[in-house]
């Protein structure tokens, strides 16, 4: 783009986040927490939790999902006072450094490539329906058609992701109620068989199968009211999820000796008193379809702090193109979609990318947590009139006890590191930072050209951000929440 005769060229600072479509109801912002939620880990952790704390697991789950509670509060004041496009991203950028943001959205997307990890589950689980699947075809298979739903738009997306969670809720429903009926109440295992320490280590382990309600604050530029949505669906999201687990680790524990469950995927209790219809349909139901949730949701959010980051100058513009029908972005689907069964396709031993991505998402949280407290000092115009805020002692109280709760998942995680882990994150961040230093520039110039006022996207966008000018072309720019006007 070119200026007029003599001046330097112009820098294009139009947002292709402009032409996303805000439609995204509280409903389906709770839908898609749910299945980031409920996702592979109940049905596979709470064996290996059992293994570590034998019948303290109802009591392991209750402490995970407190714990991950300590972070959800503050991430929820800050989605609702800023609701954004790419939160993980954009909070960063806003209210750190651009390049805090660029390594925070770096890191994250790591996490994308576990859709192989929940395809391959969903294929091991039906094969043990029958030998014929294969779980590598499963995989690819499941990516391909949850990438093709997320194409035609997010409220699709997300409608498909409430009609899972009800099929999901009706076979963890009949799992819970008819696995209460059968537990031995009188004989309950011990629920400190190895003192403390275990039942604290099996907690540790299953925050990973309680987390994830955050991410919809990824989704902020597309719900209708975010400022209500986000709080409900991160705050709501995990407390359901947390009564729920608790319900389902109750007859995994109480139903047959430990020994028979430790380490054992729930399909094997289940199949002792669930009828055989029913016990393919939990199989079907529940277990497969509560990993494939959890890979639709990763599709839906995970394209979003990328086309924040490309509209920042991080990425080529063309490769953010919004299609103008379905209000998607097409390309940056395609490259999650490749992200996704690239690892299935190759084979690739996915327990040490998906050990490097918890780790380095506990990293991004982090970050994001550091931005909720920064808000409330930066922009306390837009948090006096928030949906939701906290006063000021809980949310550090919050924040500190969080953060050194995630500091601590994430020794250890560390401590089970192989040497492949640690190269597959040290060339991953690696790769982010060449990447990082090359874009810089970019980043800086778009910013400069927003700060200048070439392109002005509204009056709300006028403010600057707390790095100076290299945050101003971001400028703190909150999306309009009619819900605001509740306060």
């Amino acid at each position: 783009m070119v200026s007029k005769s003599g001046e330097s060229p112009t820098v294009d600072v139009s947002r292709n986040a402009d032409s996303l479509k805000r439609e995204i109801t509280t409903l389906q912002a709770l839908g898609i927490s749910f299945h980031q939620i409920v996702g592979g880990g109940v049905v596979t952790l709470t064996g290996v939790a059992i293994a570590i704390t034998g019948g303290g697991v109802p009591i392991a789950y209750l402490l995970a999902a407190f714990a991950i509670l300590l972070v959800s509060v503050p991430m929820a004041t800050l989605g609702a006072t800023m609701p954004v496009l790419g939160g993980n991203y954009t909070y960063a950028t806003r209210l750190i450094h651009p390049l805090v943001g660029f390594a925070n959205l770096w890191l994250f997307l790591l996490n994308i490539t576990t859709m192989s990890l929940y395809g391959l589950s969903a294929g091991i689980y039906l094969q043990s329906l029958d030998p014929w699947f294969d779980p590598t075809v499963v995989a690819i298979t499941m990516i391909t058609v949850f990438a093709v739903a997320n194409f035609f738009g997010a409220a699709f997306s997300s409608r498909v992701g409430i009609l899972l969670a009800v099929v999901m809720l009706v076979a963890f429903g009949a799992f819970i109620v008819m696995g209460l009926a059968d537990v031995r109440w009188d004989d309950l295992p011990p629920a400190l068989p190895d003192g403390l320490s275990g039942l604290l280590q099996a907690a540790a382990l299953l925050t990973f199968a309680t987390g994830g309600a955050s991410v919809v604050a990824e989704l902020g530029r597309e719900m209708k009211t975010p400022g209500r949505s986000i709080p409900i669906a991160v705050i709501g999201g995990t407390l359901f999820a947390g009564v729920l687990y608790v319900l389902i680790a109750v007859p995994a524990v109480g139903v047959l000796p430990i020994d028979d469950v430790a380490g054992q995927p729930l399909s094997i209790v289940a199949k002792t008193f669930m009828p055989g219809g029913w016990w393919h349909f939990f199989l079907v139901g529940g277990a497969v379809l509560a990993v494939v949730g959890t890979m639709n949701a990763s599709l839906l959010w995970g394209s979003k702090g990328i086309l924040a980051a490309v509209d920042d100058g991080w990425f080529p513009r063309g490769v953010g193109a919004v299609n103008k029908r379905f209000g998607t972005p097409h390309w940056l689907l395609l490259i999650l979609y490749v992200l996704g069964v690239v690892p299935a396709f190759a084979g690739i031993e996915m327990s040490v990318i998906a050990s490097a991505a918890s780790f380095i998402g506990q990293a991004a949280l982090i970050v994001t947590v550091i931005a909720s407290v920064r808000v409330r000092y930066l922009r306390p115009d837009l948090y006096a009139v928030s949906p939701f805020r906290v006063a000021a002692w809980l949310h550090w109280t919050l924040a500190v006890v969080g953060v050194g709760f995630l500091l601590y998942q994430m020794y250890l995680l560390q401590q089970n590191f192989t040497r492949g882990v640690w190269i597959a994150a040290i060339t991953w961040i690696a790769a982010g930072a060449a990447w990082g230093l090359v874009r810089y520039g970019k980043v800086k110039r778009v910013a400069a050209a927003r700060a200048a006022g070439r392109a002005l996207d509204g009056p709300e966008a006028a403010g600057a951000g707390p790095a100076g000018a290299e945050t101003a072309g971001a400028g703190l720019a909150v999306e309009p929440d009619a819900s605001r006007r509740r306060v």
